[in-house]
């Protein structure tokens, strides 16, 4: 067995899925899953509108029509407004898990099942975490990245978890540019150059044995933060991993370049899908832009000393 085929066999049996197929980065694993599903024309899929741009970008990509929902107050995707949204184009429903908090998949399978819709999970900031004894993309479709920053990493690399036979099937022979069996060199549908390399594969695996720890090194980094930065800065403590530590602030992007200059890493929140000039959307989405506005993080690492973590703590405490 090869160590990409090693990969998607431990990383679908961490998930609970029967099924994973290894790709080269997260977006080619949410393209390559729209692109497999093979969707009439015009169809059209849900997005947060609050997310990373590559989950609006796969949808471009795919030629499909993303409708951009907006978010909730914990900055997930608002189930309710996403209802409201739905048609006969409809399709696909994607949920971001975002920061490691994660989406009601109760109530979007429900959904789901009411309207027949497919279920793509954006899982990539969210890699370990548990709903009610079920792993974040183990629903339908999952996607993961596998990029440096990631929980399980490598230094780039992507993972889709399904237990959909005939669909990962199709993704596996899409993902090597739709090749076939027989290897002839008459491609039947469109195919896409998104291998995984083994060297990436062997990253990945080593970083999936370490997962566990990982998971408790950064829960008690989170902690670290909450007992020394203010509680009227906190976003809600509801992570069920902690990927990175997010913060509200009225200035948070002048915050953004004061940290940074301090030399401890904080980034931007999300900007709406809405906002991008791709999408060229007439309205933008209300919470959306507010949280993109009032929200940054701080980077979370596992190999930060716990007095590497108080000191960046009462910095950015002094800086609020």
């Amino acid at each position: 067995m090869l160590p990409y085929q090693l990969l998607e066999k431990k990383y679908a049996d961490f998930v609970g899925t029967k099924h994973a197929c290894a790709v080269n980065t997260g977006t080619a694993a949410l393209h390559v899953s729209l692109e497999a599903l093979k969707l009439p024309k015009n169809s059209k899929v849900l997005v947060p509108d609050f997310t990373m741009y590559a989950s609006g970008l796969a949808v471009y990509y795919a030629r499909l029509t993303p409708v951009f929902v907006d978010c909730d107050e914990n900055l997930l995707i608002d189930l309710k407004k996403a209802e409201a949204l739905i048609d006969k184009d409809t399709k696909v429903i994607m949920v971001t898990h975002v920061y490691g908090r994660v989406v009601d998949m109760t109530k979007v399978m429900k959904l789901a099942e009411k309207y027949n819709l497919r279920v793509i999970e954006d899982a990539c900031e969210a890699q370990g975490a548990n709903i009610k004894n079920k792993q974040v993309g183990s629903y339908d479709i999952g996607c993961f990245s596998l990029y440096r920053n990631k929980i399980i990493h490598a230094e780039e690399g992507g993972i889709i978890t399904s237990n959909d036979k005939d669909f990962i099937d199709i993704v596996q022979d899409m993902k090597s540019m739709s090749f076939g069996t027989d290897h002839n060199y008459y491609h039947n549908q469109i195919g896409f150059n998104y291998r995984c390399t083994d060297f990436q594969a062997n990253l990945a695996l080593e970083s999936l044995k370490n997962v566990k720890d990982n998971l408790t090194k950064r829960d008690k980094i989170s902690q670290i933060y909450n007992s020394i930065i203010p509680e009227k800065y906190h976003m809600p403590d509801n992570r069920k991993v902690v990927w990175v530590y997010d913060i509200k602030h009225p200035k948070a992007n002048d915050l953004v370049k004061i940290i940074n200059k301090k030399g401890i890493t904080a980034r931007h929140s999300f900007k709406p899908m809405s906002m991008q000039p791709l999408f060229n959307c007439k309205e933008v989405g209300f919470n959306s832009k507010k949280m993109s506005q009032n929200v940054f993080y701080l980077n979370v690492s596992p190999n930060e000393t716990e007095e590497d973590v108080v000191r960046k703590a009462y910095t950015v405490k002094d800086l609020l």
